[in-house]
Parts: structure tokens; sequence; C-alpha cells
């Protein structure tokens, strides 16, 4: 447990929770990795870390709640590129690394989370088969860095169907390349979970601030068997279940052809879906399908920049909220968003539907935003103790200068934060009431070694991964 006790004195604003902004100069407290006690003139204890909080804002430390670890090296490399498309070059980018390549990539992206406020993600992780060792490697660059993370093991056991073309379309040469080096071959699903169960026993509940979770890749590349095993598993050990959910038209048309009924119909009927379930993406669902998840408490992660940038489809972030469904945000993995600046999702996700919605009443609120990216993705993780600046939280908490030139004046905090700040004013970043960033630093790892160490892994990666490019050039041949 974290016994540090540090008071931050007489910040200026104090946005205590989505939609509640509280005017200072007010003092925070933070013991024991919790917020102890939020008030003016709060006594010092003895021996605490002191922060002077003039001029700046403090915050709910951000919550991306759909990341891709394996893809942060990646950014820059896929523009116009479809969805098929897309995932194969991202084959050739992210199979067959070493743990220290996993550690690096995973720390690289740590760096620019923190830097920019958001202290806690869930790690859709990998993509490919993994073994021990690569949990291993993806939890020690969260325990380094003092991020909050899940780590959502990324399992499947059947074919990858929505990114094949169809089966009259595929060539003799992309057959052979699939038998010889598929990386998204399953293995049988007993292994699987044999390594699922071992990681959680292994890493679950780190340091107290880091997951582990069952994570279907998406369902339609799962059987039901895997689907009910990770409830189970969520179950048993008190996790949660992260997914891909119906991210593109055609995995909704695979899910009806296969099921005679929507996916999410699916997973509720065979008693493999619910609160503990976070299901990133949610482009292509059915009033059905919404009611549903409203009903169940499943969390919808929406991830409007990635979306869009591969034409993916456009999340119904609106009638998500008509329906009472838990929403969070992600900004899913930097090749197809190339930054991981959680405040971007923010905005798109508040204008998005406006020009297509007429009266106003019903578009996306700041405050909706705000709860997205704070406690709805706290839901999504399952720590209904964050994402709030109040006493008894859980002590993580972001200052962010109000020098800055979006916020002179200061107008509306909640406004700014979300159409006007992108990280660039953060100063100090607290994670479980421990100071990882201060000044703008990373203090607990050293950024200039990590930005060396990461900066030829790509290269070196695609060039002992040329067989799997010959898969991904033979799908790109046929879009």
């Amino acid at each position: 447990m974290n016994t540090e006790q540090i008071l931050i004195r007489g910040v200026e604003t104090l946005i205590e929770a989505p939609g509640r902004v509280r005017a200072g100069p007010v003092d925070i407290l933070l013991r024991d990795g919790r917020i102890a006690a939020v008030g003016p003139a709060l006594a010092e204890p003895q021996g605490a870390t002191v922060i002077e909080g003039r001029g700046l804002l403090a915050a709910p430390g951000l919550v991306n709640a759909h990341w891709h670890s394996p893809m942060q090296l990646s950014h820059g490399t896929s523009d116009r590129l479809n969805h098929q498309a897309f995932m194969w070059e991202n084959q050739v980018d992210t199979a067959n690394r070493s743990a220290e390549e996993i550690y690096a990539s995973a720390v690289i992206g740590c760096l620019q989370m923190l830097k920019s406020g958001t202290t806690a993600v869930i790690d859709h992780f990998p993509e490919q088969g993994f073994g021990p060792e690569d949990v291993a490697a993806v939890v020690r660059a969260y325990r380094d860095c003092g991020m909050r993370a899940v780590v959502a093991l990324r399992i499947f056991d059947g074919e990858y169907a929505d990114i094949l073309p169809a089966a009259d379309r595929v060539t003799p040469a992309l057959a052979a390349a699939l038998a010889a080096n598929n990386p998204l071959a399953p293995r049988p699903l007993a292994e699987t979970l044999d390594i699922v169960r071992g990681a959680i026993e292994a890493h679950d509940r780190t340091e107290n601030r880091i997951r582990i979770f069952p994570a279907p890749s998406n369902p339609v590349r799962c059987s039901d068997a895997l689907l009910l095993a990770s409830q189970a598993i969520a179950e048993e050990y008190d996790t949660g279940v992260h997914c891909h959910l119906l991210e593109t038209r055609v995995q909704a048309e695979l899910a009806s052809a296969r099921y005679g009924r929507t996916m999410v119909e699916h997973l509720d009927a065979i008693g493999a879906f619910g609160r503990r379930w976070s299901n990133a993406h949610c482009n292509w669902l059915s009033e059905a399908e919404i009611a549903i998840m409203a009903r169940r408490g499943a969390v919808a992660v929406l991830n409007p920049e990635s979306n869009l940038k591969i034409g993916s489809g456009i999340p119904p972030i609106p009638r998500l909220l008509a329906a009472g469904v838990p929403c969070a945000l992600g900004n899913d993995g930097a090749s197809t968003n190339d930054n991981l600046i959680l405040q971007d999702a923010m905005q798109l996700a508040a204008i998005l539907h406006r020009p297509s919605e007429p009266d106003r009443r019903n578009w996306v609120t700041v405050a909706d935003v705000m709860a997205m990216a704070t406690t709805g993705g706290a839901a999504a993780m399952l720590e209904p103790e964050l994402g709030r600046l109040e006493p008894g939280c859980k002590a993580d908490l972001v200052l962010y200068d109000l020098a800055a030139p979006w916020w002179v004046p200061l107008n509306d905090p909640g406004q700014q934060f979300v159409f006007g700040e992108r990280g660039g004013s953060v100063r100090t970043v607290i994670v479980d009431g421990r100071l990882v960033v201060r000044d703008g630093r990373a203090l607990l790892v050293d950024e200039e070694a990590c930005s060396r160490a990461a900066r030829h892994i790509l290269p070196a990666v695609r060039a002992r991964n040329g067989r799997i490019a010959q898969i991904a050039f033979e799908v790109a041949a046929l879009q």
C-alpha cells in the first residue's frame, strides 16, 4: 500500500466530478493512495509532500478504456487503409516481438498518456497468440511507469473471418501464405484458458492497480465455449471481460448469418453478457442491442477517431446515452489514431452528431463526455472509486497550468477542458496517491532511454515478419 501523504495547497479550480466544478482556493489531501480530504486551508500533516496549487486546475485522471500497446510504435503507418488491410499490416508490425520490445512499446504509450492527463488504461493485449512471458513484460511496463491498468488478454479460438476476403476471392497465393504463416491461427481453447488463468493468478492486482481480464478478440472470432468461459473466469476471479464489438458492418453481417440473430442478442441468449463486459466500438448496434446493453449494464467503449480514420463506422452516441447505456472512451491503437490524447476523443464524441441532430436538446454535452472519460472508463475497469475527486476515492488526479493560452481567460472550465485542452498544460500527475509526473517530466522511468530503446524496434520487427507481409500484400491486392 502507498503510504505517502501529499497536500496540494490552494488549487484555483477543482473539477470534482463530471459536471461539477468548484472554485478555489481549495486544498486536496492524499493519504494511503486515496483522497483523504478536500477543502480550504487543510492542516498540513507532518512529513507530507506539499505541492503549490496556485494557478492550477485539478481534475480526475482520464481513463483510456480501449488501447492496444503493441501498436504504439506504428503511428503514421495506416492512412487510407480499410479495416481488412489495416489489420493485416498490423500483424507485420506486431507479431513475433521479444519481451523487451513488448515492454518498450507499452512504456512509450504510458508516457504519452500520463503526460497528457490519462492515468488509467484498458490495454487489449496483444493480437496474436501469447505466452506468460509476454504478459509479464507488459505488466512490468505498467508497474514501472506507475500507471493504473487493465491488461485485457486478447483471446480467440476461431478464424478472423471478418478480415479475410470472401472465400470465392481468396487466391491460391493468399491461401498458401495463410496456411504457412498465419499469425492469427487459433490454438486449442483449453491451452488458451490455462494461460489466462495463470496470468490472473500471477499478476492480477499487482500493486493494487494492475488488473488482468479475459478479453475475447471479437465474438465473431470466438466459439460460444470461449465466450462462456470468459464470463465464468470473470465471475470466479471477480474481473471484467473486454472485447471488440461490432466495429464493422461485416461483423454485424457475420453474426446475423451465423446465429440467425444479432451479436448482442446471441451473447445475451447464451448467458455471456452483463455488467462485467466492456465493449469497444459498438458502431453497428441495432435498437434491440442497445436496449440489451442498457438492461444488462454492459459498457460501450467508444473510439470515434479511430473509427473515422479507417472508415469502419460511427458510434450511435446519442442513442446509447438516451437508452442509459454506460459509455466510456478509448483512443484505440496508435496505428489507427496516431495519438493517445483522450481529450481529442472527448471533443469528437461531443460534436460528431450535431450536424445531423437539429434539436440541440439532444446534443451530447460536455458533462456527458467528461463522464465517459472518467467515471465511464472507471466502470469499464470495475473501479467504482475512480474518476472523482472526493474523499474516499482513489487518488488519481492531474494538475493543469491555467496560464496556458487555451485557459485564458477561465470562462467555463468544463468547456475549455473538452474543447481547448489537449494535454499541453499538464504539470503534475498523481496515480494511486503517488507522484508519477512533476513539472511535465516523468519521475519513474528514464524517458530518453525509453525513446532510444523504442526507436529501432519497428524496422527490426518488420524485417523478421517478411512472410507475414506476404499475407498483407495479397489481402491488399484484393481491395
